[in-house]
């Protein structure tokens, strides 16, 4: 039987009460992580298609290690424009997808957590 650790099952919940409405599959990683994809996730009327799924791992060392990098599937820009560095065309477990890289150098696991991260992730992309 395949565990998850404590906390990491318990971002889980987190990430699901967070985006309450989409469907989250739950990967485990074998070293007492997970890996989540989010979907239905809405990313704007900049980008086409304008949902797309989020990605990401949570280790084992979570709350204690930052989530990162995170992944979206491979969408594109409306306006034609070059995503930033910050953006690439990946492949991530079998999925074309672009790497969102957002590291938080100042993790604080007394105030960051998973579904925030994520969620910040999601905004700036949206932004982009």
């Amino acid at each position: 039987m395949i565990t998850i650790a404590t906390a990491v099952a318990e971002a889980v919940v987190a990430v699901r009460d967070h985006f309450a409405g989409h469907p989250v599959e739950e990967i485990p990683d074998g070293a007492g992580g997970v890996f989540l994809i989010v979907g239905d996730v809405e990313i704007g009327s900049r980008y086409t298609p304008t949902t797309t799924w989020l990605g990401f791992q949570i280790s084992a060392a979570y709350p204690h290690s930052d989530v990162y990098p995170h992944y979206i599937g491979l969408v594109h820009r409306r306006d034609g424009q070059p995503f930033p560095d910050a953006v690439q065309n990946f492949e991530w477990r079998g999925r074309t997808a672009l790497q969102l890289s957002r590291r938080s150098n100042r993790w604080n696991p007394a105030v960051d957590n998973a579904a925030l991260k994520a969620e910040k992730v999601i905004t700036w992309f949206v932004t982009l």
